[in-house]
């Protein structure tokens, strides 16, 4: 350590001697020096500890998906507020989730637009999704400034980020300046095998989860045995072909509109929990996501109904289908138990599909 001059008084034996106490009780798997030693003090602490065996590694367990901020997060032990095993991704700093958000990133008004991220951590967000996607925008550049400033805010940047951007080089950038362990949203078969392998092992390289759309190159998944057949094969390309560790994966079957008025699009909601199941059992250790908004999008503007049929499709798809993350506004949860009586029937009958009209 330095003197009140900057200086360094420690000679290598000395340091070598202070780092004793750790080879003893076996706390290190690995040593150096910092500011101020030079290679006889590095030569003195190798001679020290090569008296002694490093930390024992624990044991192997299930793999979790381990995230960070500045403070570390297993998503395999999260429970949200209403006491769901559910990672709950705050919505508000997404350009497309919050206008009040979109506003502020047009004006550059940073400083605001961080009050709303430490307001979704204080309302229960486990981790604050960045979208700054707008066509007005610079997004690579917007993207690399909201991290930054971000990271220097200990009630924001203690959970960790969910990057999100339709430009695989925004999220890059994003990545680049974020603390911790984040998670990168998104990438796909869209772009063609090729493409999606370079993309998974560059976020395999730089230690990001990742949500992987149900998207290839023939387009969007709508249907249950559409979703499955694309993340199956997804699953196979990152596991087999990268060594992407699969707990790190979240897939996002496509959360689709229902409650439109066309016939196709009424079983969306069952189609999405079937998936999620089969999804969960053919892809071990993957975890299930989604945007939960997309659901009621044809009920926009009654946020009573739409509260409703969101907590209708969330406690069947975590409860027994075993979806486990989702892009939410947390201050707006519901339990099902909280909803009345004729709107919950209303909305299960809307979710499952149960009747025509």
């Amino acid at each position: 350590l330095p003197n009140a001059m900057g200086g360094y008084d420690e000679t290598p034996e000395d340091m070598a001697e202070a780092n004793k106490v750790f080879f003893e009780n076996g706390w290190l798997n690995m040593v150096g020096g910092c500011c101020g030693s030079t290679p006889p003090h590095i030569k003195a602490i190798v001679e020290v500890a090569a008296k002694y065996p490093p930390r024992k590694l624990p044991d192997a367990g299930r793999p979790k998906m381990w995230l960070s901020g500045l403070e570390d997060l297993v998503v395999e032990d999260v429970h949200n507020q209403l006491g769901m095993p559910f990672l709950n991704v705050g919505e508000r700093c997404n350009i497309s989730g919050s206008l009040k958000f979109k506003r502020l990133m047009m004006a550059g008004d940073y400083g605001a637009a961080m009050d709303i991220a430490k307001k979704q951590v204080e309302d229960g967000a486990h981790v604050i999704d960045i979208n700054v996607d707008d066509g007005l925008l610079d997004g690579l550049a917007a993207m690399q400034k909201f991290v930054k400033i971000a990271i220097t805010e200990p009630e924001v940047s203690k959970v960790p980020f969910m990057l999100d951007a339709s430009k695989f080089e925004i999220v890059l950038a994003g990545l680049k300046w974020c603390q911790g362990k984040p998670i990168v949203n998104s990438i796909s078969l869209k772009v063609g095998k090729e493409l999606f392998i370079e993309q998974a092992t560059l976020l395999k390289k730089h230690g990001a989860a990742v949500v992987v759309m149900a998207f290839d190159e023939e387009g969007q998944a709508a249907t249950e045995e559409e979703k499955v057949r694309i993340c199956k094969r997804s699953y196979d390309v990152l596991v087999d072909e990268v060594g992407f560790p699969p707990e790190d994966i979240i897939f996002d079957p496509n959360v689709l509109t229902i409650g439109t008025g066309m016939e196709e699009h009424a079983n969306y909601g069952v189609d999405f929990i079937n998936a999620t199941k089969r999804i969960k059992e053919e892809c071990p250790y993957v975890k299930i996501s989604g945007g939960i908004s997309n659901l009621s999008f044809g009920f926009r503007g009654v946020t009573k109904i739409r509260e409703s049929i969101h907590s209708v499709f969330l406690h069947h798809a975590i409860l027994e289908a075993g979806m486990d993350v989702g892009i939410v506004n947390s201050h707006e949860l519901l339990a099902v138990d909280e909803l009345e009586e004729d709107i919950r029937i209303v909305c299960e009958d809307l979710v499952f599909n149960k009747t025509e009209d």
